[in-house]
């Protein structure tokens, strides 16, 4: 089992060197040199907490960040994706209640050569064991590439909500403990990897049906561009939230779009509610 770790233990872990799969660019892409780097596959375990690191080629800057869970969805979530200039790290946990599933975690990164005016901004609450959200957002004149979060939750608290600004310039994270609660006190950091403008940089959404059921749709970027952060938001109608009960997972990534899965946790949520899932694009050629 990992015990809690600190913020600075977290970072200093992105820094390892991952064995990489790449799949290069466009020769002419907008954005120079970008290839989607993947962790080393760390196997499936049924260890309470795992964590996974990958790391861009040299001489290449991290402009998109990503992690998911295999093997127990209802029963894991990301508590921490640190990105760095050069590398993200994350951290999954099982929730309160565990599983006897064995699990993984992978972390990908989108890679290119250096961009103008690459600058991570981070943003951390106050520490305390109440719902909170932060902001985190890029100087004047700078753009939202991607972003990360840490909630030192222990598996207890829940990402319930990544929300790029549609203007790009910011990211919002809203860190919910789950239903009966988490006694200790937590701090939720907010991170943003910014840069100046790209070609074609946007958000684009995408809106679930309405139900008591899990939820799998697509959130797609034009298909001449590509997808660099994924962000979500888990609305119940007649505003009752399911905080700490629906978990996003990523699937059947493309280029230029992803799913999103959204499940609900083993006791379920007796309530009707939606999805919205988002993605920052921007032009490779």
């Amino acid at each position: 089992m990992i015990r809690p770790l600190a913020l600075a233990a977290l970072t200093a872990a992105a820094t390892l060197t991952a064995t990489a799969l790449i799949a290069a660019g466009p020769a002419h892409a907008a954005i120079p040199g970008d290839e989607l780097v993947w962790s080393d596959s760390i196997g499936l375990t049924s260890a309470t907490s795992r964590i996974n690191s990958v790391s861009c080629p040299s001489g290449k800057q991290l402009i998109g960040a990503r992690a998911y869970t295999r093997g127990a969805p209802r029963d894991t979530l990301i508590t921490a994706l640190i990105p760095t200039a050069t590398a993200a790290v994350a951290l999954a946990r099982e929730d309160e209640d565990g599983t006897e599933r064995e699990w993984t975690v992978t972390v990908e990164a989108v890679c290119a050569l250096p961009v103008p005016g690459h600058q991570i901004v981070v943003q951390h609450s106050e520490t305390n064991s109440t719902n909170k959200q932060v902001r985190a957002t890029c100087p004047t004149g700078k753009k939202l590439l991607t972003a990360g979060w840490n909630t030192q939750g222990e598996g207890q608290v829940w990402v319930n909500q990544v929300a790029f600004a549609f203007d790009v310039t910011s990211v919002a994270v809203t860190g919910m403990e789950d239903p009966d609660g988490y006694a200790g006190n937590w701090r939720l950091s907010t991170y943003a990897v910014c840069a100046d403008p790209l070609p074609g940089q946007t958000v684009r959404t995408a809106t679930s049906v309405t139900d008591q059921s899990d939820k799998m749709f697509d959130v797609r970027c034009e298909s001449h561009q590509r997808w660099l952060s994924a962000g979500w938001s888990f609305i119940g109608a007649g505003g009752v939230t399911p905080a700490g009960q629906v978990s996003p997972n990523l699937w059947a990534q493309g280029t230029s779009w992803f799913q999103l899965n959204a499940w609900e946790d083993d006791d379920g949520f007796m309530h009707d509610w939606y999805a919205v899932g988002r993605a920052v694009c921007v032009d490779r050629a």
